[in-house]
């Protein structure tokens, strides 16, 4: 037993380097002699000198400075202390369960020393006390991953929640089928990006209201999109996920949402400037309900559409949107309804926490918006 512990020395030693120093904590060849001996290793000075020479000539660096005994330490590790940060943060941010962001964050705590993870754990705070999750998603995570490399299909439940916040599932509790394409983080919510029942156009699905998440026997239905799919365009076009047929669009608006607008679409759009109070951006968004609820939710002055080309208040919480698909203008009298629906306080309520906003409701009614094209 002893001889196979000396086996591994180097990498007890390596070990015990990576979680116990840093620039800040380096230990003297006493102290690590003290921690191998805990773990079933006993050697001299003289030859814990030479296996941390031997460390260090196969690429695994040990840095030491000379005081009344020699100190070693490590410096370089897989992530600095500020990306693991930032990652628990995500984390933190996510729609898991409590307890899979405590041990997630945990095994990222694992890559630094133990002191730096002692530091940063009173850093990270979590603002989602009240968020339960769905126990699952891991391993809805890990069973569509597995789905997409062997190319085959999913199946899963979905739901949404009454106004009890009790689970009331889609096609009366009947599973869906689909063909996974890929999974994108989104604002705080985790999508499945995927093609249904032969249909061309990709269909989203939040990974925290699905259950159940089966790998099928039946292969992917074809799509070159599996290779040419380009995620962040796609995150760029859409509102919340939610999309619908993507067209492009000059969108007006004023300064004050600028930094709104990088937010929205990326860093890469191309502004102009209009006048002294008006900026103009051509850009390529999918035509949602969502959509619509952002042009409605800045209140009609922010951003103004050029395919909106008429909107007509008829009451104060019914307004008509006219617009221009068309290569031929129309007068607004010849275009028919092709779409009516309502912005409720919570889709609104959505929208302002995206942009850092409060609304209460007695601030808000619900608006009606029919659309004529």
């Amino acid at each position: 037993m002893a001889n196979d512990v000396h086996k591994i020395k180097l990498l007890l030693l390596w070990d015990i380097l990576c979680k116990n120093t840093d620039e800040d904590h380096a230990l003297n060849t006493d102290e690590i002699a003290n921690l191998l001996a805990l773990r079933g290793v006993n050697v001299s000075r003289k030859i814990l000198v030479q296996d941390i020479a031997t460390l260090c000539d196969n690429g695994y660096e040990v840095l030491s400075y000379k005081k009344r005994y020699h100190y070693y330490y490590v410096v370089n590790r897989a992530l600095e202390t500020a990306e693991v940060v930032m990652l628990a943060d995500v984390i933190n941010a996510s729609k898991l369960p409590a307890a899979q962001k405590k041990a997630l964050a945990q095994r990222l705590a694992e890559t630094l020393c133990s002191h730096q993870a002692e530091n940063i754990s009173k850093h990270i705070v979590s603002l989602d006390k009240g968020r339960k999750g769905n126990s699952s998603f891991i391993y809805n995570v890990d069973a569509i991953e597995h789905a997409i490399n062997e190319n085959k299909q999913i199946s899963f439940l979905y739901f949404n929640y009454d106004e009890k916040h009790k689970k009331v599932y889609r096609k009366n509790g009947n599973r869906y089928t689909v063909s996974p394409a890929f999974m994108v983080w989104n604002k705080d919510n985790y999508y499945l990006l995927c093609f249904s029942n032969g249909h061309d156009n990709v269909v989203t699905y939040r990974l925290d209201k699905m259950e159940k998440v089966a790998v099928e026997e039946t292969d992917r239905e074809p799509h070159p999109e599996y290779e040419l799919f380009n995620t962040e365009e796609y995150r760029k076009q859409v509102f919340s996920m939610f999309g619908g047929e993507s067209q492009n669009v000059t969108l007006l608006f004023t300064a004050n949402i600028l930094s709104d607008m990088f937010d929205r679409f990326g860093d890469d759009i191309r502004i102009k400037k209009v006048d002294d109070d008006t900026y103009s951006v051509d850009i390529t968004v999918q035509i949602s309900k969502t959509f619509f609820a952002w042009i409605v939710g800045t209140q009609g002055r922010d951003v103004i559409s050029q395919f909106v080309t008429t909107i007509i208040p008829r009451t104060e919480t019914c307004f008509e949107w006219y617009l221009n698909f068309d290569l031929i203008d129309k007068p607004n009298e010849e275009k028919k309804m092709v779409w009516e629906f309502p912005i409720e306080f919570q889709e609104a309520k959505s929208y302002r926490t995206e942009v850092n906003s409060l609304l209460r409701p007695t601030q808000w009614q619900d608006l009606l918006v029919r659309v004529y094209v």
